[in-house]
C-alpha cells in the first residue's frame, strides 16, 4: 500500500511532533532535576506507560505480553527488565570457524605471489560469510530474546564504542567486542571503558596499535575523551598528546586476537594530564578519566538522551551524573532511577524519537510475532534503510535522530514494511519515476484500488510463519473499528491523527469499493491480503515511525 500521507508531510510531522516536545508547565511540574526524576505514581502507570517502557527499554511487545508485563507494576517490570539475568539466555547460532584454516606467518612467506592473491581471496571470502552470519545472528537474537534491555543496550553501547568492519576487516575481532558489550551492557561502566581500552578491535580501528614511543598515535586519545568518556570541551589539546603517550604500546596480537602490551614501545616518562604529573600507562588514564567531574554527567546524559529525550535539562544530568558515580559507575541503579522517574513518561519523551531502522524492524518483527526465519533479510533492509550493522558511518555513530528521515529513506521504509508483512508487490509503482509525485496529488482512497491491483500478484506470504488473520483472530475484536484500533495499538505507540484514523478505517470498510474486512470471518486468501494491506498503511503513517 502506499503512504497515508505525501513523504514531505511526513516529514514535516515527525519534525513538528519532536519540536513541540519542549518541556510543558503541566507535564514536568517544575524545572527542577528532582520533580523530574521523582519516581512516576504506580496509579499513572497504565498500559500505555508500559509500552512506552517495553519499547525504549527493548524492542516492543506483543499486546498480550504489554497486558502481563503491565500487571507486575512498575517497580516489578522495571526489576524484570533489569534484571534480566534470571530470564534464559538465547542460545548463539554463531561460531567462529575461519581462525585455524590460516596458515602461519612463517608459512605465507614462503608461497609465491599466486598462492598469496589466492590466500587473500579466500580470507575476503571467508570474513565476507562470517560477517553475514554474525550479522544474522545478532538479528535473530534481538528478536527472540527474553532480556530485551540486554539487546538494546548492547545496541546502545556500539554506536558509543563504534568500531566498523571497513577498518578493522577482521569479524573475529567485532564478534569479541560484540560479545564484551553484551556482556557489560549494564554492567559498570568503568570496567567496560577499561575492557574497551584494551579490546583488540578498538586498538585496531583507531590505529592504537601504531601508538609506539617516539611516534605516538593521537586518535584513541582524542576519541576516548571526546566520545567515550568526556565530550567535546572538557580537555585541552596537551591533554591529548600527553594520553596518547600513555597509550603506546598497548597493542594486540591478531593471530590469536589477544591485547599485548608492549613495554618496549611504551613511553616510560612523566606525562601531565588534566594537570596531574605521572608516569600513566592506558589504564592509568582510565582511572583519570573516571574520576574526571565531566565523565559521570556526560555518561549518565547520554543513556537518558537514548533511553528517554534528547538535550535533557542540565540540573536533570548533572543529578543523573552524581547518582552514577555514588554508584561507583554501576549501571543499573542509573537504569532504574531512569525508568521509574517522571521525566522518562513524561510528554516530551512519549512518541518523539524516530525509530533507527534497527529498531524499527525489530520492534515490528517482535509485536506482530513474526519470528526469525527473516533476519537474514532484515539485516539486509536494515543497512538499506542507512543502519548497517557492525559498520556505523564514522567514529560518532549514527547521528539518529531527525537524520533517519527523508524522502527516499521514506519511500525505502515504506518498501521494506511493506514486504515485511507481505503487501508490496517487488515491481512497486512508486518506484517508477514521477510516480512519488503523482501519489502526492492524490489522497489514499483514490489511490487504493490502482496500487491494490498492482500488488494483486505479490505473494500473500512473504514473511514466513506470519498469518495476518490468525494475529487479527487474537485481538478478539467484535467491530471493524475495535480491529482497526487494536492494530493500530499493537505497532503505535501514539494515537493515531484523527483524519488518518478515519482513512485507514474507511479502507478496512471497503468505502473505496474494494473487499471490507469480516471480524466474523478472518480467514482465506482475501481477508489475509486485506489485513496485510491495512497493517501496512499503519506503518505508513507518521505515528509509525516513532517510538
Amino acid at each position: 500500500m502506499n503512504r497515508v500521507r505525501p513523504f514531505a508531510a511526513i516529514t514535516v510531522t515527525i519534525a513538528a511532533s519532536v519540536l513541540a516536545s519542549a518541556p510543558r508547565a503541566h507535564d514536568l511540574a517544575t524545572s527542577t532535576a528532582g520533580a523530574a526524576l521523582e519516581t512516576l505514581p504506580e496509579a499513572d502507570f497504565d498500559l500505555a506507560a508500559a509500552r512506552h517502557l517495553l519499547m525504549r527499554a527493548g524492542f516492543g511487545a506483543q499486546a498480550s505480553e504489554v497486558e502481563a508485563l503491565h500487571g507486575l507494576g512498575l517497580a516489578g517490570l522495571v526489576d524484570y527488565l533489569v534484571d534480566y539475568e534470571a530470564q534464559p539466555e538465547p542460545p548463539s547460532s554463531f561460531a567462529w570457524k575461519r581462525a585455524a584454516q590460516l596458515p602461519r606467518p612463517l608459512d605465507i612467506a614462503r608461497l609465491d605471489e599466486k598462492q598469496r592473491r589466492e590466500l587473500r581471496q579466500r580470507v575476503v571470502r571467508d570474513e565476507r560469510t562470517q560477517l553475514v552470519e554474525l550479522r544474522s545472528t545478532w538479528m535473530r537474537r534481538m528478536i527472540e530474546t527474553k532480556r530485551p534491555l540486554e539487546e538494546r543496550m548492547t545496541l546502545f553501547w556500539h554506536g558509543h564504542f563504534t568500531t566498523s568492519f571497513r577498518d578493522v576487516r577482521d569479524t573475529k575481532l567485532l564478534w569479541l567486542q560484540h560479545e564484551l558489550l553484551r556482556e557489560n551492557a549494564t554492567g559498570n561502566f568503568g570496567e567496560l571503558l577499561h575492557e574497551v581500552s584494551r579490546d583488540p578491535a578498538m586498538l585496531a580501528y583507531l590505529n592504537n596499535n601504531q601508538n609506539r614511543k617516539g611516534k605516538p598515535n593521537e586518535n584513541y586519545a582524542r576519541e576516548v575523551m571526546e566520545l567515550f568518556s568526556l565530550g567535546i570541551g572538557n580537555y585541552e589539546e596537551k591533554d591529548i598528546k600527553e594520553v596518547a603517550r600513555a597509550f603506546t604500546g598497548w597493542t594486540f596480537d591478531r593471530r590469536t586476537a589477544r591485547f599485548v602490551d608492549s613495554r618496549r614501545n611504551h613511553d616510560t616518562g612523566i606525562k601531565t594530564i588534566f594537570g596531574q604529573e605521572g608516569r600513566y600507562d592506558g589504564a592509568d588514564v582510565c582511572d583519570l578519566l573516571l574520576a574526571h567531574e565531566a565523565c559521570a554527567p556526560y555518561i549518565a546524559g547520554k543513556i537518558f538522551a537514548y533511553l528517554a529525550y534528547e538535550n535533557p535539562e542540565p540540573e536533570l544530568v548533572a543529578e543523573l551524573g552524581a547518582l552514577l558515580r555514588s554508584h561507583r559507575y554501576e549501571l543499573k541503579p542509573l537504569l532504574r532511577r531512569i525508568f521509574t522517574s517522571r521525566a522518562f513518561y513524561s510528554a516530551r519523551a512519549r512518541g518523539t524519537q524516530v525509530k533507527s531502522p534497527v529498531v524499527l524492524l525489530v520492534s515490528t518483527t517482535r509485536m506482530l510475532g513474526m519470528g526469525t526465519s527473516t533476519a537474514a533479510g532484515l539485516v539486509q533492509a536494515a543497512a538499506a534503510l542507512g543502519q548497517e550493522l557492525f559498520a556505523p558511518p564514522n567514529v560518532r555513530g549514527w547521528e539518529g535522530g531527525l537524520s533517519w528521515i527523508t524522502t527516499s529513506s521514506l519511500l525505502e521504509r515504506d518498501n521494506v514494511c511493506g514486504a515485511l508483512v507481505g503487501a508490496t508487490n517487488a515491481r512497486d509503482l512508486m518506484g517508477r519515476p514521477g510516480a512519488e509525485a503523482r501519489a502526492q496529488e492524490r489522497p489514499i482512497l483514490d489511490r487504493l484500488k490502482r496500487v491494490a491491483r498492482a500488488r494483486r500478484g505479490a505473494a500473500a506470504t512473504q514473511t514466513r510463519g506470519f498469518e495476518a488473520c490468525a494475529f487479527a483472530r487474537r485481538l478478539g475484536a467484535k467491530t471493524v473499528e475495535d480491529l482497526v484500533d487494536g492494530l493500530a495499538a499493537t505497532i503505535l505507540v501514539v494515537p493515531l491523527a484523527a483524519p488518518t484514523r478515519a482513512e485507514i478505517l474507511g479502507f478496512a470498510l471497503g468505502e473505496d469499493g474494494s473487499l471490507p474486512l469480516r471480524v466474523d470471518h478472518l480467514e482465506g486468501a482475501d481477508m489475509e491480503r486485506k489485513l496485510r494491506e491495512v497493517l501496512h498503511l499503519l506503518m505508513s503513517t507518521p505515528e509509525f515511525q516513532v517510538c
